[in-house]
């Protein structure tokens, strides 16, 4: 103990040092209840707000690509859908054309037949009348070069 004290004695300790003491002690509990704890809040809070948002972003990021693949997924599904629908309704169309095609087919073939069956009824007629009259057309013939 004798040679802290003449330590003290050497620095120049006198017994000021206890009131020295106290009022450091009693300046640093109010500036740390001051300002240490507000400072310690504030960078606290902005630590909080930067830094630990990181995960919060990344964890959104991760939620927004899911979202996205989901998003990606469903269009897809729906293009499908879609280009289903198309092919069918146009194999539909497709269908009523030929269904209509056919039936036109049909009534020109048909109408085409009576026609062809009128045409040869007329030139039956006119050649049955034409033989009828062959007979005396000729008749006039031979008495045309005889005389």
């Amino acid at each position: 103990m004798d040679k802290i004290i003449q330590i003290f004695v050497k620095l120049g300790v006198d017994q000021s040092i206890f009131y020295q003491f106290a009022i450091f002690a009693v300046i640093f509990f109010l500036l740390k209840i001051l300002f240490f704890n507000k400072l310690l809040f504030v960078l606290q809070t902005r630590e909080s707000k930067t830094t630990k948002l990181e995960a919060g972003a990344g964890d959104k990021m991760k939620e927004a690509d899911k979202l996205s693949r989901e998003f990606d997924e469903e269009v897809q599904k729906t293009n499908e859908v879609v280009h289903q629908r198309m092919a069918e309704k146009k194999s539909n169309a497709l269908k009523n054309i030929e269904d209509v095609q056919k039936s036109e087919e049909e009534r020109i073939l048909n109408n085409f037949e009576s026609k062809k069956a009128e045409v040869v009824a007329s030139i039956e007629a006119s050649k049955s009348e034409i033989l009828s009259k062959a007979d005396e057309l000729s008749e006039k013939l031979v008495d045309k070069i005889t005389n």
